[in-house]
């Protein structure tokens, strides 16, 4: 079992960001912003992840903001859900 000190030692481990995509594809996640899908990223699922790996250890990654997306409630208002990228 591998032990985590801190979040980012976590987000540098090709295991743990595939494992949480396979997670992403399971629940079928939506595109964000970008309009990449979930099938897009999985066809390249290895070259996404590495390069998502350099970017984070080089500290150059940007991510894109989040879709919203305005979810009708039982009371007539609405609450906005936030939908992040499949980024690469």
């Amino acid at each position: 079992m591998l032990v985590y000190y801190s979040l980012y030692d976590r987000l540098l481990s090709t295991k743990a960001l595939k494992d949480a995509f396979r997670k992403v594809k399971s629940a079928n996640g939506a595109a964000g912003i970008d309009g990449q899908s979930v099938l897009d990223f999985a066809a390249q699922e290895d070259v996404n992840v590495a390069q998502l790996v350099h970017e984070l250890k080089a500290k150059t990654y940007q991510p894109q903001p989040n879709r919203q997306v305005a979810i009708p409630k039982d009371d007539g208002g609405e609450r906005l859900l936030g939908i992040p990228t499949v980024d690469a």
